[in-house]
């Protein structure tokens, strides 16, 4: 069944995509593949590149309910499979720069500690900086 609105929420999406993520970043989901020998998950990983909107100045009063406000470093929107926590993000470039020169962010990993489902305009993740 198509809804009526359809077309309409896909223009919506495309504008909030086109105008509003203007950051590169990819996401790793670590998925169980086999428990080894002492009975420990092994993880294979895989990435996908997503358009986005990063931020380091994340509304910490929207996050009370969600998560430790104290550990929300970060906030993430964007458009796509849904996240689980633990997923791992890291930051291509920001602005649509060709160039990741001067982009403090990129070289940093954050973790998904809390996220928000906003319907058809995606989602909202807090993070927090992995410490490597």
């Amino acid at each position: 069944m198509v809804l009526p609105n359809s077309k309409l929420v896909a223009q919506l999406q495309s504008r909030v995509n086109g105008g509003f993520f203007v950051d590169t970043a990819t996401m790793v989901v670590k998925t169980i593949d086999s428990y080894d020998e002492y009975g420990q998950p092994v993880y294979s990983e895989v990435g996908s590149e997503f358009k986005c909107n990063f931020t380091d100045k994340p509304s910490m009063e929207t996050w009370k309910g969600y998560a430790d406000i104290e550990e929300i470093q970060a906030e993430v929107r964007f458009v796509g499979d849904k996240p689980t926590k633990g997923d791992t993000f890291k930051l291509s470039n920001m602005f649509n720069r060709s160039s990741a020169e001067d982009q403090s962010y990129t070289e940093q990993v954050f973790e998904i500690v809390a996220i928000r489902d906003r319907d058809i305009f995606g989602y909202v993740c807090a993070l927090k900086q992995v410490q490597i």
